[in-house]
């Protein structure tokens, strides 16, 4: 008999093998991402991939925590999926199929993926992270390796309105001024600032990253009862979803409606 809201690694292990990679063991969930078995390059497929994979993952009763890490050494690399950008028409004119299908539509819906995860996330981000660094800031535990850095590349890179959610994270992780310094600026905040900052937790060599999460999993979250896991998530996850409800559909209003006059982007923004 089928079960609603009931999957399987086995079933979603393959169907989001182009960019993601798993490995599971005593309920703790790994999932890699990747291009091509290396560093992890954002375009459409992925950013679309990410909402059902953690659909896919939060209704897996196998699970009962969730590790989140890149490949090589980089979290999200400088460089954008040309191709997919191609493929999906973000290399010409930009009309309201991008407008809303993709930027408003798929971007509303990605944050609240992470978000409303039921189970604990660990981000071991291992590498620089340029662009939405929500798949690692909205976590609940947040390590990286000491050659991370954190930059936004919506105002400063491409040169259009940074309101797909880094206009809500940044500015409550570092402070309205501060957060809207770094938005606008193309600032860079290297690991041990933003581990001052508060940003991480803690900053680790990258051979002890992937080691560390794990240990993480085991000694903080895996040895409490499951229904105090999942309820402390839910707890400290609901200031961000309060937020993300009241903001994120105006700032992807203002992104998408900017866009129609500032596309398509220089070949070099990408």
């Amino acid at each position: 008999m089928t079960q609603l809201y009931r999957s399987s690694l086995d079933d979603y292990a393959q169907k989001y093998s182009a960019f993601m990679k798993f490995r599971r063991e005593d309920g703790i969930l790994e999932a890699r991402l990747h291009t091509d078995d290396g560093p992890f390059q954002w375009g459409l497929d992925a950013q679309r991939g990410l909402i059902s994979v953690m659909f896919d993952i939060n209704n897996d009763p196998e699970t009962e925590c969730l590790i989140i890490t890149g490949t090589g050494t980089s979290f999200l690399d400088e460089k954008f999926n040309d191709e997919d950008w191609r493929r999906h028409g973000l290399k010409g004119p930009f009309t309201s199929a991008q407008g809303y299908d993709i930027f408003y539509y798929v971007q509303t819906r990605e944050p609240s993926a992470f978000i409303n995860m039921n189970i604990p996330v660990i981000a071991a981000v291992n590498g620089p992270s340029v662009i939405h660094a929500e798949i690692a800031l909205l976590n609940d535990i947040v390590i990286c390796s000491e050659e991370t850095y954190f930059s936004d590349a919506h105002w400063a890179g491409m040169g259009i309105v940074p309101g797909d959610g880094v206009h809500i994270f940044w500015r409550e992780l570092l402070g309205p001024n501060r957060g809207k310094h770094f938005l606008l600026t193309g600032q860079k905040i290297e690991a041990q600032e933003a581990l001052q900052l508060g940003i991480v937790g803690e900053v680790l060599p990258l051979d002890k990253l992937n080691d560390r999460a794990w240990e993480i999993a085991r000694d903080v979250f895996m040895n409490k009862d499951r229904i105090q896991r999942r309820l402390t998530k839910g707890l400290l996850a609901q200031p961000w979803k309060e937020l993300f409800a009241k903001e994120q559909a105006s700032g992807l209003a203002h992104e998408s409606l900017a866009c129609m006059e500032h596309w398509p982007l220089d070949e070099t923004a990408s």
